[in-house]
Parts: structure tokens; C-alpha cells; sequence
């Protein structure tokens, strides 16, 4: 039964897909975006590839931050080469094995325990989608233009960024606490879910009194989102597609939280009409639009061959 609803699950994905592709496509001549691509700047397509590395140097360097202090211990080359794997499960792979699963078991093998080789990774998705938010509301607070087509847009983000400091604030600052009040009682008779978060707060509690780290992670997130900006918006410049940077401020976290909802396989259909979407608020057609969002999924889908290959590699090691 359950392979029945996976099965049924991914097509479901694929044809929320497929219709949102074609209601795309219906709409746009296919010759502006063969027009759009063949007037693309190769090396500003390079330069924006490139920074797919940088990104990734940013999130092992957090990584590295958050293992040392759990006492895991793993070179800088092992979590990069651990990132670009993880990019090949996000985009070649339709199914719950996702890539922070696969850091998760990487951690796992470093010498990490299960519970806290999860809530590490945890960790580091919940300080890079809370810096997300942040940027998010901020542009949106401070841009002139009309997002009325995304109800109470300003109003979720700030909930989804007060979520996102209370959670912090709470796992970071006081898991000690709370885990010292977990562990009073009779453990042995204990529910599943106390259990559960007994484990949980044991690991996050040797975050609790070390404010540098978080300083330091948070840093990190910031820049690896400023570094996620200027990578689309090296695609926009090789396509000549003339957006102010101010207005990728706003458009890229958007695009991202939107892109995150898991409704089709690998937010295909979804990244194109968030897009076009977004894009038209400034002016930009939806044939350059359509442009954009391919090329940048050409990008990730090669830094996932990539990942393919040093799976495979690693595998006969």
C-alpha cells in the first residue's frame, strides 16, 4: 500500500509538471526564448556557475562550525564533496531520499549519532531559511512595487521570520533548559515523544552558552544568500535581461520559499511560473523569463552530474 501512494505521489508531482509547464509554454513564443539564448554571455554563464561553488565552500564552512562543536571532526574537502552529492539526490532522485538526508547519513559516518547527525543538519537549514526570510522581508518592506498577487505576502513573511527567531532563540539559548527538565521523571516510562525530544535537546544543548557560534553561522548564512543573489543575477546580466540587482532582492528569496514547496518534481513548472511571475512586476517578458529560469536549472542540473560522478566514485572506494 504504501508503494501505491509513492508511486501515486510522483505522479501526481509530474503532472502538476507537466500542466504548469504547459499553461506556461501556451502563452510564450518559443522563438523569443531561443532568441534570448542565443545572445547569452558565456563567461557571465560561467562567473554565475562558479559562485555554485562559493555557495558551497559557505555552507561546509558552517557545517564545519556546527560538527566541530558536537565533537565531529571532518576536513573541509570531505563536506564539500559531501555537498555536491547532495545536490545530485536534490535533482536527479524523485523520492524521500533527499540531499539532507544524504548529509545526514554522511555526518552519520563521520562519527556522528543518528539523532544528532539529523539535528545537525537541521540546524544548518534553519539558519540558512530564516536568513532567507529575512532578506525576503526586508526587500519587501522596503520595495515600492505591488506583490498584491501574493496575499498578505509582507504578513507571512514576518510570521515565518518571528517563527524563525523564537525557534532559534529557543533551541539555541535554551535546550539546556529544557532538556534538563526533560530528563527529570521516570525515563524508563517515558512517551515516544519525550523520547524523542530528550534526544533532540541533548544535542542542541551544547549550542546553549556559545553565542559565537551562532554569530558565525549567522554570518555565513548571510553572506551565502548575498552569494545566491548575485548568482542569478549573473544569469540575468548574460541574457541581457535589464532588472535593476535591487529588484533580485526581492525576486530570489521569493522564488526560493516558493520553490521549496514540494508540488512537482524538482520544482519543475513551479520555478518557471514563479518567474515569469515575479519577473513581469519589472517589466521583463515572459520568453526572457522562461530563459532565465531554464538556465539557471541547466546550472544546477550539471553541478548534479557532477554529484552523480563523485557518488558513484566514492562508492567503489
Amino acid at each position: 500500500m504504501d508503494r501505491i501512494k509513492y508511486k501515486l505521489l510522483i505522479f501526481l508531482k509530474v503532472l502538476i509538471a507537466l500542466v504548469l509547464i504547459g499553461s506556461i509554454l501556451s502563452k510564450v513564443n518559443l522563438n523569443d526564448v531561443w532568441l534570448a539564448f542565443s545572445r547569452a554571455n558565456m563567461w557571465l554563464i560561467f562567473s554565475a556557475f562558479f559562485l555554485y561553488f562559493v555557495g558551497l565552500c559557505i555552507i561546509a564552512s558552517r557545517w564545519k562550525l556546527l560538527l566541530a562543536v558536537q565533537g565531529v571532526r571532518a576536513s573541509f574537502y570531505t563536506l564539500i564533496k559531501s555537498m555536491i552529492v547532495a545536490v545530485f539526490f536534490n535533482n536527479f532522485l524523485p523520492s524521500t531520499i533527499g540531499g539532507d538526508a544524504m548529509r545526514a547519513y554522511d555526518t552519520w559516518k563521520m562519527g556522528g549519532g543518528k539523532t544528532q547527525s539529523v539535528s545537525i543538519i537541521f540546524i544548518d537549514r534553519l539558519l540558512g531559511i530564516f536568513t532567507l526570510f529575512m532578506f525576503a522581508l526586508l526587500a519587501l518592506l522596503l520595495t515600492s512595487r505591488n506583490v498584491s498577487f501574493i496575499p498578505n505576502f509582507r504578513l507571512w513573511v514576518l510570521f515565518a521570520v518571528f517563527i524563525g527567531i523564537t525557534a532559534i532563540y529557543i533551541l539555541f539559548f535554551k535546550a539546556a533548559l529544557i532538556s534538563r527538565y526533560l530528563h527529570t521523571g521516570n525515563r524508563e516510562n517515558a512517551s515516544t515523544l519525550k523520547r524523542i525530544l530528550l534526544k533532540v535537546f541533548d544535542v542542541f544543548a551544547v549550542y546553549s552558552g556559545k553565542p559565537g557560534v551562532l554569530f558565525i553561522a549567522l554570518i555565513l548564512s548571510i553572506f551565502l544568500q548575498l552569494n545566491v543573489i548575485f548568482h542569478y543575477y549573473l544569469i540575468a546580466l548574460s541574457l541581457s535581461i535589464d532588472i535593476p540587482l535591487s529588484a533580485m532582492f526581492i525576486i530570489i528569496p521569493i522564488a526560493i520559499v516558493v520553490m521549496m514547496i514540494p508540488v512537482s518534481i524538482n520544482a519543475i513548472g513551479v520555478r518557471e511560473l514563479i518567474f515569469v511571475a515575479l519577473f513581469a512586476l519589472y517589466g521583463v517578458s515572459s520568453a526572457d523569463a522562461l530563459a532565465f529560469s531554464w538556465t539557471s536549472f541547466i546550472l544546477i542540473t550539471l553541478l548534479g552530474v557532477i554529484g552523480g560522478i563523485i557518488f558513484i566514485l566514492r562508492r567503489k572506494v
